[in-house]
C-alpha cells in the first residue's frame, strides 16, 4: 500500500516512518515545525510552498496511492474527487471543538478546559469526518500558549500511533465514530482578533486575549494606544488583584501607565489594573 503524508508537524511523521511496509511519499511545508526537525526523522520527502497548492493538489490527483494522511496540511484538498481511497487528517483538537485551520488560539480565547488531539476521516465539511481516534486532557493552570501547542503535537502523535495501530487490525475498513459538528465550536486568526483595547475591555477579557496569542511569532496589539505605552505587541500579562495597588491607582485613565519597574509595566483598565510581564 502506497501513503501520502502532507503536512507541516512531525510527531505523527516520526511514528509513521516506522512502518516499513509501506510505501511512504512525503511532502513537507517549507519553513514549518515540520522541516526544523525532518533531517532528523528522513532524508526522503519534498518541500512545497502556499504558492504551490495547484501543483500539489494536481500530484495528489495523479498518485496511485491508497492513503492519504494530512497532518497541518495549509489547504483544504478535494476530498469528493478522492472517494475511493482512505483520507486521513490528525487534528490537535478534542472535536468537535476548535475546529479550523488555526484552533490553538482558541483554547484560551474560548476558556477551554481541556486540550486534545483527535485522528478523523476527511470530508467535504472540514475536520467534521468521522473519528478514528481521539484523546483529551485537562488544561492545568500552570501551561502558557507555547506549551498548549507542545501538548496538542504531542498527543497528535499518541492518537495516530493508536489510530492507525486500530485501522490495521481492522483491515483499513474501519468506520470510526460519527461527531455532531453542532456541539462542537469553530476558531480561526482572524485579522484583529489579536487586538486589545484599555478603553473599551476589561480587565479579564484583556487577559484573556493576551494568553490566547501569547507566543513570540504572534502577540497581541494594542488599539488606541496611549503615547506613553512606548510597545508593540504584548505577549504576557497578569491581572492584579491586591486591593492597596488598585485603590492607589483608581482615579487614573484606562491605559494609563500608572508605574514601571524590573521591566515590567502596570496599566490601568477600566475595571483596574493589569501587569505586563513580557512585551516588545
Amino acid at each position: 500500500m502506497k501513503i501520502i503524508f502532507i503536512g507541516n508537524r512531525a510527531n505523527v511523521l516520526k511514528h509513521l516512518i516506522h512502518y516499513d511496509e509501506f510505501d511512504i511519499e512525503i511532502l513537507c511545508l517549507k519553513d514549518s515545525y515540520l522541516e526544523k526537525d525532518i533531517q532528523n526523522i528522513t532524508k526522503k520527502y519534498r518541500l512545497f510552498t502556499l504558492q504551490d497548492k495547484t501543483r500539489v493538489i494536481a500530484n495528489i490527483m495523479s498518485n496511485p496511492f491508497d492513503i492519504l494522511i494530512s497532518n497541518g496540511c495549509p489547504f483544504i484538498l478535494p476530498t469528493n474527487e478522492m472517494k475511493s481511497k482512505i483520507l486521513i487528517n490528525i487534528h490537535p483538537t478534542y472535536l468537535p471543538h476548535l475546529r479550523g485551520k488555526t484552533p490553538l488560539n482558541g483554547v484560551y480565547f474560548n476558556r477551554m478546559k481541556f486540550i486534545g488531539a483527535t485522528m478523523h476521516y476527511m470530508s467535504q465539511v472540514v475536520d467534521a469526518g468521522n473519528i478514528i481516534y481521539q484523546k483529551k486532557i485537562k488544561l492545568t493552570d500552570d501551561l502558557d500558549l507555547g506549551l498548549v501547542y507542545f501538548l496538542s503535537f504531542y498527543l497528535e502523535g499518541v492518537v495516530f500511533k493508536k489510530g492507525f495501530e486500530m485501522l490495521k487490525k481492522n483491515n483499513f475498513n474501519y468506520k470510526g465514530t460519527e461527531v455532531d459538528i453542532s456541539s462542537g465550536s469553530f476558531f480561526n486568526r482572524t485579522k484583529n482578533i489579536n487586538e486589545i483595547s484599555f478603553q473599551n475591555m476589561c480587565s479579564d477579557e484583556i487577559i484573556k486575549i493576551i494568553k490566547a496569542f501569547g507566543v513570540k511569532s504572534q502577540g497581541v496589539k494594542i488599539k488606541n494606544k496611549p503615547k506613553s505605552l512606548k510597545i508593540s505587541r504584548i505577549y504576557e500579562a497578569v491581572k492584579i488583584k491586591n486591593n492597596t495597588l488598585l485603590k492607589i491607582f483608581s482615579d487614573k485613565n484606562p491605559g494609563e501607565v500608572v508605574y514601571k519597574y524590573d521591566g515590567k509595566i502596570l496599566i490601568k483598565t477600566i475595571d483596574g489594573l493589569i501587569k505586563i510581564v513580557d512585551f516588545q
